[in-house]
């Protein structure tokens, strides 16, 4: 009996930490924006999480067929943030959240920090959006920079094809 709670003890303690990954999605824009010529803001700022991430988008955008320029049709803009889950941004209830406090799962040793990557293709001649993605994921151990890729890669899945609102569910380090 007593071997029996020890395990299931340390299946709570090690379930607290290993139940998946939400990423949480959403993305609209035209059907097919072939690959076509972008180009990228300088900025006087970056933080080197913005670098990595503007880097793995492009590499992306280059294996579809884009092709960056100093001046192109396209207007490339790739947003990065964290904060902390358990911090509501707008109001905590209702259509006017943007995004809701995260409580601790039962027995989770460490806080959530919630990282977000926002990427969108705009026109420069009118202004319309081509392509924009919003993804985030809640991540208790995981930084930021060791994230970037699977969000990156989950930002662009879409890319022509937008699918609007949805989840997905992965394996991974929370």
């Amino acid at each position: 009996m007593q071997r029996l709670l020890c395990a299931l003890g340390i299946s709570l303690l090690v379930s607290a930490c290993s139940s998946g990954v939400e990423t949480r999605v959403q993305t609209a824009g035209i059907s097919s924006p072939a690959g076509q010529t972008y180009m990228v803001p300088a900025t006087e700022y970056e933080s080197p999480d913005l670098k990595i991430a503007q880097g793995l988008v492009e590499s992306a955008l280059t294996s579809r067929g884009f092709v960056r320029a100093d001046t192109a049709p396209l207007h490339l803009q790739v947003t990065v943030d964290s904060r902390d889950a358990s911090l509501a941004l707008g109001s905590t209830t209702g259509q006017q959240s943007l995004s809701p406090a995260k409580l601790r799962k039962p027995l989770q040793n460490c806080a959530d920090k919630e990282f977000r990557v926002g990427i969108t293709l705009t026109r420069v001649a009118d202004g319309s959006e081509i392509y924009r993605s919003r993804v985030s994921e809640y991540h208790c151990k995981l930084a930021l920079a060791d994230a970037l890729p699977i969000m990156i890669n989950t930002a662009l899945a879409d890319l022509g094809k937008p699918r609007g609102r949805y989840s997905v569910l992965r394996s991974g380090i929370e």
